[in-house]
């Protein structure tokens, strides 16, 4: 999922931020070490909407945040607006559509919580930064070309430490609390569904692909339905074939899919990691 920060998007929109000028750096995170912007999911129920447990979690009514790694209630992976907040609670709600997430099981204490803003839990690098494996690493030859933003590909050299789940973009101004947050790469991506795919169904109509998918992958939607891919999908595609469905899959329910060839997560070993940016058409990211 190449997903802009909130406050990422607002910098380039209203000239704070400058991709070829000012100074950008990669980060890699262990997303199950917790910090401001990070935090560990303690349950989440099997209800409409799903009523995620993130203790002391300090996200407000609006912001965006990804959710991933939640295992049983899978249906709570992806992409969410988070509303009807509390001191350790939050409710999921489609960021597009607006509608309920629908839970597929009742969810332990498994998976993270990152806040993609705009509150003050996921504006600057100061609320990520406990999460980051090895050191920070500026990006060079910045190129901006009908909006897609791209550079030379980054290498961190000598990286020793937990699992990597994430990369960060972050515009680096050597000060934690006034970097601002501008992108989350975690190798994943959301499938949306197009067209409703009646129970039985053997294939799902959906919007076109950013990244292939493997085979074999297990969809958790929105509306609480799942699919079981039988066949590789390919970046572009606008079907996917799938195991006969066991509920309907309604039109816009999303669900979160692994990237093939994203490399993440990846556990260092104490050598380098060459993070190949994406050469499709989304490169970092896209405006």
């Amino acid at each position: 999922m190449n997903r802009l920060f909130e406050k990422g998007r607002e910098g380039f929109l209203d000239g704070t931020l400058d991709w070829d000028t000012q100074t950008f750096s990669a980060a890699l995170l262990d997303l199950a070490t917790t910090d401001v912007g990070v935090k560990a999911i303690t349950s989440s129920t099997n209800a409409t909407p799903i009523v995620m447990t993130v203790t002391s979690h300090g996200f407000a009514n609006g912001d965006f945040v990804y959710i991933d790694n939640h295992t049983t209630n899978t249906a709570a992976n992806g992409l969410w607006k988070i509303a009807n907040q509390a001191t350790n609670t939050f409710e999921l709600t489609d960021p597009v559509t607006a509608s309920n997430a629908v839970g597929n099981g009742v969810g332990g204490a498994t998976g993270y919580a990152i806040n993609l803003g705009p509150s003050a839990a996921g504006d600057n690098w100061d609320d990520f930064n406990g999460s980051l494996v090895g050191s920070l690493v500026n990006l060079t030859s910045p190129t901006v070309t009908s909006g897609v933003a791209d550079a030379a590909d980054t290498t961190f050299t000598s990286v020793s430490g937990a699992s990597v789940e994430a990369v960060a973009i972050i515009r680096d101004t050597g000060t934690p609390s006034t970097s601002r947050m501008v992108a989350l790469i975690t190798g994943k991506h959301i499938v949306t569904c197009a067209v409703q795919a009646s129970a039985s169904a053997t294939s799902i109509v959906v919007d076109r692909l950013t990244y292939a998918i493997p085979n074999g992958t297990v969809l958790a939607f929105s509306n609480g339905a799942s699919a079981t891919m039988t066949a590789l999908a390919n970046a572009g595609d606008r079907s996917i074939s799938v195991s006969a469905l066991a509920a309907i899959v309604t039109a816009n329910s999303r669900a979160l899919a692994p990237a093939t060839g994203s490399g993440l997560p990846v556990t260092p070993n104490g050598g380098n990691i060459v993070v190949t940016w994406d050469n499709g058409a989304n490169r970092i990211f896209q405006l």
